[in-house]
């Protein structure tokens, strides 16, 4: 029987991502995945400005460019078309260097990572084989997999398992993982309309809060438009797929996105009914089994974080589990993939189910309040607070320095640093792969010589920030953000999140601060 480190169920975004990560650090890794290629229809289309940045680390950020459309505008209209609420996607903050809202073609995405899978020589793939059976003991799990014709099985062993096979996994219904409802269950109709990519479109998404029927319009790659109707009652689900129908629904709207059109242009490559569902698995972690993107967690699409979610699961774990797999680790790490996803997860959700009940709102008399209210908005903006586009995503409790300000279980702020040869280049290109200490207007190099880091078996790297270090941030909002909490220096996970700080107002030196830091990170990882 053929044994590996990991096995990857599910070969979408997320296990693709996930393979990539494990491959390219030596991981001995299996892929098995039903679909032999990948799915031509388009599903997801948004990702934020944190994915980018986790793309941009892969490499990726230069293939998906040609393929991508940053919204200016979102603004969402009533069915009197008063206009309630309106942002500049544009102008808000940056903190990852990236727009905050991009919108892409799903099957191009998916390709560009398979690209990268297939520069892996430790990773195999096994594509037109799903999961049967699966057994876990103490040192690993055994998998029982099928061919989709049912002609041939084989088994596998494993050292650890990732269900990344989507709502409907396999993974976790054989691993008996359970789903806790969020209370969000809504038919809603998505289509695909394909247009000329030569046809202007107004660089604008719409949420037209009808209480008739709430519809969503967003403009995706160039040329490609996402419709969401939401259904009601009295729609015959017999029909209301049938494109005569989905192109009466688009004709009220159309001419939104350019005066010029009508209902009847462009191609229309899918409409199906789809419940927005918010489910939440009770653990992302059992034993050696883990459950990322989907199979994981399901919400409503109203904020665009599905997909982004599944990316910060692979990005989360994948260190975490390769640290662990070379020994150098101790596997209780593996824990905090659960504490530290699970209760972001379940914020996004949360966030996402308030932002539709905003537009799903059916009762006229609410339907009205909530326009007055949205519309009061527009003068005091605070009462809009909850409204949210562009967040910057906090990780639940987990593998972190004890802070009591509360400023780590973030991914530190990316800016523009402008070198002293007088190159500009982002500041992730100039950290290293694993642990980093990041000083502003402090150099930790000598700092780091004077601490015992063997335990981390590659080098602590560093980066001096400021007008005696290595480069200085131009735009001043890191090293503002720095000046403002009097942080000395920043020691980043690998995946750049902020692990500690060490303060300049401290009552004890950074010196000692960064070597309680790295006493505490030597304990944790064992």
């Amino acid at each position: 029987m053929k044994s590996y480190d990991v096995a990857i169920i599910g070969y979408g975004p997320t296990g693709a991502m996930m393979a990539y990560l494990l491959g390219k650090q030596g991981i001995s890794t299996l892929v098995i995945e039903p679909n032999v290629s990948v799915y031509q229809i388009p599903r997801a289309v948004h990702y934020d400005g944190e994915v980018m940045r986790i793309f941009q680390s892969q490499g990726l950020h230069e293939k998906l460019k040609n393929s991508t459309r940053h919204p200016g505008f979102i603004t969402f209209f009533n069915g009197f078309d008063w206009k309630l609420f309106h942002q500049d996607l544009s102008k808000s903050d940056r903190v990852h260097q990236w727009p905050n809202s991009t919108f892409f073609s799903q099957p191009k995405l998916e390709a560009h990572l398979r690209e990268n899978v297939d520069t892996c020589d430790s990773v195999d793939q096994l594509l037109g084989w799903q999961l049967e059976e699966l057994h876990e003991d103490s040192t690993g799990v055994t998998l029982k997999i099928t061919d989709i014709n049912g002609e041939q099985s084989r088994d596998y062993r494993c050292s650890y398992l990732l269900g990344c096979d989507g709502a409907s996994s396999t993974t976790r219904e054989l691993a008996g993982f359970t789903l806790k409802d969020l209370d969000c269950n809504e038919p809603w109709l998505v289509c695909d309309l394909m247009l000329d990519k030569s046809i202007e479109i107004k660089d604008r998404a719409y949420q037209i809060c009808d209480p008739a029927r709430p519809t969503s319009i967003i403009p995706c790659e160039p040329g490609h438009i996402r419709w969401e109707f939401m259904l009601n009652a009295t729609d015959d689900p017999d029909i209301i797929e049938d494109e005569d129908n989905v192109r009466s629904l688009m004709a009220p709207h159309i001419g939104r996105l350019n005066s010029q059109l009508s209902e009847r242009d462009g191609k229309l490559v899918r409409a199906k009914i789809y419940r927005f569902h918010a489910l939440l698995a009770d653990q992302f972690k059992r034993g050696r089994i883990f459950l990322l993107g989907d199979a994981a967690h399901q919400m409503p699409p109203f904020l665009g974080q599905g997909l982004c979610a599944g990316i910060r699961d692979a990005y989360n774990l994948s260190w975490k589990l390769t640290g662990v797999i070379s020994e150098q680790w101790d596997a209780s790490i593996l824990d905090s993939y659960h504490t530290e996803r699970y209760a972001h997860v379940e914020e996004v959700i949360k966030l996402a189910i308030t932002h539709g009940d905003i537009i799903q709102t059916r009762n006229p008399v609410k339907a009205l309040a909530r326009d007055l209210f949205l519309m009061l908005g527009r003068l005091f903006p605070v009462f809009v607070s909850s409204i949210k586009f562009g967040l910057q995503w906090r990780l639940g409790e987990g593998f972190y320095a004890q802070d009591h300000r509360s400023l780590h279980r973030y991914m530190l702020r990316q800016s523009v640093i402008t070198l002293n040869n007088g190159d500009s280049v982002l500041l992730d290109t100039l950290l290293g792969n694993s642990f980093t200490v990041v000083g502003f207007n402090t150099d930790p190099a000598p700092l780091i010589n004077r601490q015992n880091t063997d335990f981390l078996k590659e080098s602590l790297s560093s980066f001096a920030l400021g007008e005696s270090g290595q480069g200085v941030d131009k735009e001043g909002l890191l090293q503002g953000w720095a000046d403002d909490n009097k942080v000395a220096l920043a020691l980043l996970r690998p995946d750049r999140q902020i692990y500690g700080l060490c303060y300049r107002d401290s009552s004890e030196t950074v010196k000692d601060q960064l070597s309680k830091l790295i006493d505490q990170l030597k304990s944790q990882l064992g």
